[in-house]
């Protein structure tokens, strides 16, 4: 079949896709289903009252307490209005609780002045240069006690190793970390014994 290539692409005309006929009669049906169960609630009487709840009891210390020698013309004594068989409102005047002794409770903050004993490795590197340029860094950075160690690994390696401290107390230590964490470098506290 013989194709004309001096005339280009034909540009091809766009059809919109029909919706079909099962799309729409659903939607329709859904449309009504939907309105109908509106209708439906509507119809509903709106002083329905929900049963009364049922309620157990648990054992509690009670005491009774001394009924007041004269009473109103108010207190009835079995009204119309107390039908479900309870005797709560009769009880609660004449009843008192005892709660359980309990000892309060006495809070032992941290002392913030207390001397740390924690370092705080900000890096470690095999390079003494790469080592010394984080240690300047953390020293333009207002950082105290900052020293770069020199270790020997039991394979015989050599690691720079980038500390700070010991911090005099918690406040600095969590003051330097809050630093170190908001220049993306990753800290490691390090306990050191006594």
């Amino acid at each position: 079949m013989a194709r004309d290539f001096a005339r280009g692409k034909q540009p091809q005309k766009t059809t919109k896709p029909k919706a079909s006929v099962g799309r729409s009669l659903l939607t329709l049906v859904i449309a009504i289903s939907f309105i109908g169960g509106l209708w439906f609630l509507a119809q509903q009487p709106k002083d329905q009252t929900a049963p009364a709840p049922v309620i157990t009891a648990t054992p509690v210390d009670v005491k009774p307490i001394a009924k007041p020698a004269i009473e109103s013309a108010e207190q009835a004594p079995e009204s119309a209005d107390n039908k479900s068989g309870f005797d709560f409102y009769n009880l609660l005047p004449e009843s008192q609780v005892t709660p359980q002794k309990v000892e309060a409770y006495k809070s032992t903050p941290k002392d913030p002045n207390k001397k740390t004993n924690v370092l705080i490795q900000a890096g470690s590197f095999r390079k003494l240069e790469d080592a010394e340029r984080l240690r300047a860094q953390l020293i333009l950075l207002n950082l105290p006690n900052v020293v770069t160690d020199k270790t020997t690994s039991s394979s015989g390696s050599i690691w720079y190793r980038v500390r700070l401290g010991p911090f005099e107390n918690r406040s600095m230590l969590n003051k330097a970390e809050d630093i170190l964490a908001q220049n993306n470098i990753v800290s490691l506290r390090i306990n050191r014994k006594q």
